[in-house]
């Protein structure tokens, strides 16, 4: 017999005497009996397992004896203590995998007794066959079951973000979920496909639940997981899976470590999380396409932005001041990133009626009369149409359109109250009042402080200005780099 089928057969011994089966075998024999029965476990060879060594010289010497035709008989024998023995063979088919030894019984059981003993071993045997099958059949259909889940999940997640920093984090949590792992990394090759980019990390042991930041990035060696992203092959060991992340070519890769029960990885984890790169690599890559698409719609929306300073240079605002402004205010309040972005591209193009409003306004001095206020009124809500046509600056129009309302209601263009006007309105109202007083402006002699500044919104908030979006305005500039976004300006 070969060693491997020695052990399958020796295993499957050592569940079936684990297993419910034997706990009736030898309630019901204790019952037929009138005693409780003592039973010791012996595998093929005639060897003692299951702490039955205690037995095992006497009962071995009988078992050896035995002549091959007869193995797969019952058989009493005498126990070294002058009382009886019985020997039931474990069969399954044509192979006997051991035997179940009753021993000390005060008398021979009746023919009867043994008939029925071994009918109930035979059935014992028949039913735990089926449950050992519905074992394997489970871990079998498992891990496909899990990946189906899996796909349903990423295509959620595909539907759901196309940030990429977003996107990355949660499919990283959702490996530790699948994965039931303490720890979980993805990491994409840079352009020259020398390096690994950390874009994720988070282990629940160290850090529970939060995303490392600070990455650097791996040079390719010798590493189990810079080699998987160079060879892509699959890395398993007992406490670490790594697999490639496959498009065309290899862009990555994701590693799971160390399950949370302390099980080994087994290969129908490997199957899951293959199954999950495999979905993970799409919307990796839509996200790369949507990044390449904001990173030209930024292009375009910067030329309009130029457009708008080649009219009157520095008239209102410097677009790259104000936008640092704007999102410093939007990080602190932990606006959605969405609306981050819609920030991004509303402050970049805040004053389009620039374009329309005669240049004898806009380089005025002193304040403006009635009629030239109602003009600018005017070509506010005009010049919006020019933003009309691009898909993806639509929800950008209601920042831009209603920057001008007051919190108090007696703002324009349509005289919005409170959280009527939508937050990213509220917050570049402030930072466009704030950025005004700190510039140099045709209209006033003087820019105010920083000091300055923040006083004079501070005594508006609640009127002109959002309370909460004060709150983390003025929080907000008391980080140095806040300052330095003035001084660099």
């Amino acid at each position: 017999m070969s060693e491997s089928n020695a052990k399958e057969k020796k295993d499957f011994l050592l569940n079936f005497c684990k297993g419910v089966s034997m706990t009736q075998f030898k309630q019901t024999f204790s019952d037929i009996m009138g005693k409780n029965v003592q039973c010791a476990f012996f595998d093929a060879g005639c060897e003692p397992i299951q702490n039955s060594k205690k037995h095992s010289q006497h009962v071995t010497r009988f078992l050896k004896h035995l002549k091959p035709g007869s193995l797969k008989q019952l058989h009493v024998f005498g126990c070294s203590c002058d009382k009886h023995c019985l020997a039931v063979p474990i069969i399954q088919g044509n192979n006997v995998y051991g035997f179940v030894i009753a021993v000390h019984l005060k008398r021979d059981p009746e023919k009867k007794e043994l008939d029925f003993m071994k009918i109930f071993i035979d059935v014992a045997l028949k039913d735990f066959q089926k449950e050992q099958e519905l074992t394997r059949l489970y871990d079998t259909i498992r891990p496909r079951a899990i990946a189906l889940s899996t796909i349903h999940t990423i295509h959620r997640l595909l539907s759901s973000t196309l940030d990429m920093d977003e996107l990355i984090e949660r499919i990283t949590r959702l490996t530790l979920q699948v994965m039931r792992a303490r720890h979980c990394s993805i990491m994409l090759l840079d352009e020259t496909k020398n390096y690994l980019i950390p874009k994720a990390i988070i282990d629940l042991k160290n850090n529970p639940g939060k995303t490392e930041k600070g990455y650097k990035k791996k040079k390719i060696d010798s590493q189990t997981m810079i080699s998987v992203a160079r060879n892509g092959k699959i890395s398993l060991t007992r406490n670490a899976l790594c697999v490639p992340l496959v498009e065309e070519d290899i862009i990555g890769v994701i590693c799971a470590k160390h399950k949370t029960s302390g099980a080994p990885f087994s290969r129908f984890d490997s199957e899951i999380l293959i199954t999950l790169a495999e979905q993970a690599v799409i919307a990796i890559k839509n996200a790369q396409l949507y990044e390449e698409q904001k990173k030209m719609s930024y292009g375009s929306i910067k030329s309009l932005a130029a457009l708008l300073d080649a009219k009157s240079p520095h008239t209102y605002t410097h677009s790259d001041k104000f936008v640092k402004i704007v999102l410093a205010v939007a990080e602190e309040m932990r606006l959605p990133r969405e609306e981050i972005r819609n920030l991004r591209y509303a402050a970049l193009l805040p004053d389009t009626g620039k374009f329309s409003i005669p240049d004898e306004i806009l380089r005025k001095r002193g304040g403006l009369s009635k009629k030239e206020f109602r003009v600018i009124k005017k070509q506010h809500l005009e010049s919006l149409k020019i933003l009309e046509p691009l898909d993806f600056l639509k929800p950008v129009i209601p920042i831009i359109m209603h920057h001008h309302e007051r919190y108090d209601g007696t703002g324009y263009p349509k005289g919005l109250k409170g959280r009527q006007i939508p937050i990213g309105a509220r917050v570049m109202a402030v930072a466009d009042a704030f950025e005004a007083m700190v510039s140099a402006r045709p209209y006033k002699d003087a820019k105010a402080s920083m000091q300055q500044a923040l006083k004079e919104i501070e005594n508006n908030k609640g009127r002109q200005f959002d309370p909460e979006v004060v709150e983390a305005f003025v929080s907000a500039s008391k980080n140095p780099g806040f300052r330095g976004i003035l001084e660099k300006s």
